[in-house]
C-alpha cells in the first residue's frame, strides 16, 4: 500500500521521501524520482527519522503502520516537537479503541481510517481529524483469469484433481486470525459431505510456524486434515520466487517476509471457488478485496469490516459471531462460530449459481477501489494537512 501511495503523490507533483523499514541501504532516486532513504540501526527508524525530517525539510510526515507498535510510538512526539503536521494511518480490529492506541493517536494531526469500521471507532475519540481512505487494488492485475491460466497454476499446486478449493490468504500471528476456527468449520463440512475427503482442499497461505504464530502444521494433524489442508510453498526460479506445493523438494514453507508480487497473488486468488476468513477483526482485509476483484465470492465474519466486504458487495456471505470478550487492551474481539462459518462454506459448495453470481458482483464492486480512485484521495489530504498545521 505503501509503495502504491508514495508514487501516487510523486505523480501529483510532490517530491517524496520513502523510509521503509528494515531498508538497509545508502539513500537513492528510484525511476519514478522518489528518495528511497535507509534505516541506521533500528528497523523502525527511531534513531534516523529526526535527521531526514530536518535535513530533507519535510513538509508533511504520513505513517502507514501499526502505530500502536511499542518501537512506533516515538513518532508523535517527534514531529509535535518538530512542528510537523503527521497523517497517520490507524489499523484497529476491535471496539471500543483500545486506550493503548488511542494515547499515539492524539499526536496526529490528521488520522486515516481505511474502513467505515475504523473511522467510527476512531471518531469516537476523535470527531474532528478521522478521514476515511481505503485500501486501493490494481484491477488491472486482479482480475479474472482466463481458464488456461487458472489451470496451469492448479498443475504447478498440485490441485488439478480438486472440484472444489477454499483459499484462505492471512499472516499466521498471534491469535487474530483464528486458524482453529477455519479448520473446524472445514472439518465439519468435510463430515456432511463425504466426497470432499477427495475432491475438496482448503489450501493456505501462511507461514505455518511463524514464531508469534501457532503451530498450523500441528493444528492440522491434530484435527485429522493432512490431506484435505495444504501450505502453498514457494521456490526460487530465475531470480524470482514462484508458489509451488508443500512438499515441494525445491520448495520451503511461505514466509511472512517472502511475498509473491501482485501477478503472482492473482494467479493464486483465481485457483480458488471461494475465499474465507475467521480472523477475530480486521481493520480492512486486503486478501477478501483482491479476491473479489478476482471474481472470487468470499466469506468473512460478520464482525469488523466483514460487513463492508463481504455484505456490501453482496458477493459474499457472513458468519454468524459466536463469542464475545475483551482482551487485556481493554477492547473486544468477536469470534465467528464454526458452524456458521462451514454453512457459509456449504452454501457455496452446492451452489455454483451463488458463486458465479458473486463473482460478477465482486469483480465490479473491487472496482470502487481501484487506485485511480484512491490516490486522489491521499493527494487531497496532504493538502488538508499542511492547511491544518498552518
Amino acid at each position: 500500500m505503501s509503495d502504491h501511495v508514495a508514487l501516487g503523490l510523486q505523480r501529483a507533483g510532490h517530491q517524496v521521501y520513502f523510509l521503509g523499514m528494515q531498508s538497509i541501504h545508502a539513500p537513492y532516486k528510484d525511476e519514478n524520482g522518489i528518495i528511497n532513504l535507509g534505516i541506521r540501526y533500528s528497523p523502525f527508524g527511531e534513531d534516523i527519522l529526526g535527521d531526514y525530517l530536518r535535513i530533507y525539510q519535510i513538509d508533511v510526515y504520513i505513517s502507514i503502520m501499526d502505530i500502536w507498535l511499542q518501537q512506533a510510538q516515538y513518532m508523535g512526539p517527534l514531529t509535535k516537537q518538530m512542528n510537523i503536521p503527521w497523517v497517520a494511518h490507524i489499523t484497529a480490529n476491535s471496539y471500543p479503541l483500545s486506550p493503548f492506541l488511542a494515547t499515539p493517536c492524539t499526536y496526529a494531526t490528521l488520522l486515516v481510517a481505511p474502513s467505515k469500521f475504523v473511522e467510527r471507532t476512531l471518531r469516537e475519540f476523535f470527531p474532528n481529524n478521522v478521514f476515511r481512505i481505503p485500501h486501493g487494488v490494481d484491477t488491472n492485475v486482479f482480475k479474472p483469469l482466463p481458464k488456461k491460466e487458472k489451470e496451469k497454476m492448479r498443475e504447478q499446486l498440485r490441485i488439478s484433481d480438486k472440484e472444489f478449493v477454499v483459499l484462505s490468504v492471512m499472516r499466521n500471528k498471534g491469535y487474530q486470525k483464528n486458524f482453529p476456527a477455519l479448520l473446524h468449520a472445514w472439518k465439519i463440512l468435510l463430515e456432511r459431505y463425504e466426497e470432499l475427503w477427495k475432491k475438496g482442499v482448503l489450501l493456505l497461505l501462511t507461514d505455518p510456524t511463524e514464531p508469534e504464530g501457532m503451530r498450523l502444521d500441528m493444528l492440522r494433524e491434530r484435527t485429522g486434515l493432512n490431506d484435505v489442508v495444504r501450505f502453498i510453498w514457494l521456490r526460487p526460479s530465475d531470480g524470482t520466487i514462484e508458489p509451488t506445493f508443500e512438499g515441494d523438494p525445491r520448495g520451503m514453507p511461505h514466509t511472512a517476509n517472502l511475498n509473491f508480487p501482485p501477478e503472482v497473488m492473482a494467479k493464486i486468488y483465481n485457483v480458488a471457488d471461494v475465499h474465507a476468513i475467521a480472523s477475530s477483526g480486521e481493520s480492512f482485509n486486503l486478501p477478501s478485496l483482491e479476491s473479489l476483484a478476482c471474481g472470487v465470492p468470499i466469506i468473512m465474519p460478520d464482525n469488523t469490516t466483514g460487513p463492508e466486504l463481504a455484505g456490501e458487495s453482496k458477493a459474499g456471505l457472513l458468519a454468524r459471531i459466536g463469542l464475545e470478550y475483551t482482551t487485556p487492551l481493554i477492547s473486544d474481539v468477536f469470534h465467528v462460530d464454526p458452524r456458521s462459518l462451514a454453512e457459509c462454506l456449504e452454501k457455496f459448495y452446492l451452489s455454483k449459481e451463488l458463486r458465479k453470481r458473486c463473482s460478477r458482483r465482486g469483480v465490479e464492486f473491487a472496482k470502487r477501489y481501484d487506485w485511480k480512485r484512491i490516490i486522489p484521495m491521499w493527494v487531497d489530504l496532504v493538502e488538508v494537512a499542511k492547511y491544518v498545521q498552518s
